[in-house]
């Protein structure tokens, strides 16, 4: 696990054993090659950041600002090393429950991406769908991107359930069994 390309490419990053799922670096290479028409003086939020590796890559690549949200102490831990690391600015860890972050926070994101536990039976709580409900939508500028990793089969990661009430999915890509998705407030 490494930071892919910018500033602080090729530094390895410190995975806590046991406690997170990072996003794969291809999938986040794929995921940064489709945002580089907006990343530079972008502010990320980074939900269920884990180690940080999407908020870190997200500074690397030459945004402005991004803030780390995880409710795991190890994870905030692994994400302000990797953050000590890198030596890159604009980067903020915070533990928290990702919900209550976002139902309190007020500050303007052009990019949130959102990592959440997989909803991977019938009956899991699906935290993407909770995201999108929540008061997401209002955090983000109005050209901004919602994104969202998910598994597929489940939850937000069936076909069918991919519609929400003031959201436009604009872009899916799957890999492997996991799928990136593109929402942005619909007009």
């Amino acid at each position: 696990m490494k930071i892919i390309a910018g500033l602080a490419k090729g530094l390895p990053l410190l995975v806590p054993k046991g406690e997170v799922r990072p996003t794969q670096d291809r999938v986040r290479e794929a995921l940064f090659n489709i945002l580089s028409p907006v990343i530079e003086g972008a502010r990320v939020l980074d939900l269920f950041c884990g180690t940080g590796s999407v908020g870190l890559e997200a500074l690397s690549r030459g945004a402005a600002s991004a803030c780390m949200v995880d409710s795991s102490r190890a994870a905030t831990q692994a994400a302000l090393k990797n953050m000590e690391r890198t030596h890159l600015k604009g980067g903020r860890v915070v533990l928290s429950d990702c919900l209550s972050f976002v139902q309190r926070e007020h500050t303007p994101y052009d990019i949130i991406f959102a990592d959440p536990p997989y909803c991977k039976a019938y009956g899991d709580r699906d935290l993407i769908a909770e995201l999108l409900d929540a008061r997401t939508r209002e955090l983000l500028t109005p050209a901004g991107y919602f994104i969202a990793e998910a598994q597929l089969g489940y939850g937000v990661g069936n076909e069918r359930t991919r519609d929400f009430p003031g959201w436009q999915l604009t872009d899916a890509r799957t890999y492997g069994k996991n799928t990136i998705l593109f929402y942005q407030t619909a007009p």
